[in-house]
């Protein structure tokens, strides 16, 4: 599924050798969904050309399909 942001939100990258970083999605950005809702509410998605996880609550919240 994808998703264009109506406003921005956090997400979490994978940076070694730290365990992550946080990096912000942009309005106006366009995410795919790529993986499987997590127990913990994350869900990867490719967004900029990297994947990054998000908070399926804020992609509800913040941002429509297309």
């Amino acid at each position: 599924m994808t998703y264009r942001a109506k406003e921005a939100f956090i997400a979490v990258r994978d940076e070694p050798p730290a365990p992550f970083a946080f990096t912000t999605i942009t309005a106006g950005s366009t995410i795919k969904i790529i993986g499987q809702v997590q127990k913990s509410g994350l869900v990867d998605v490719l967004y900029d050309g990297q994947i990054v996880a998000a908070f399926m609550r804020d992609i509800e919240a913040r941002a429509e399909m297309v």
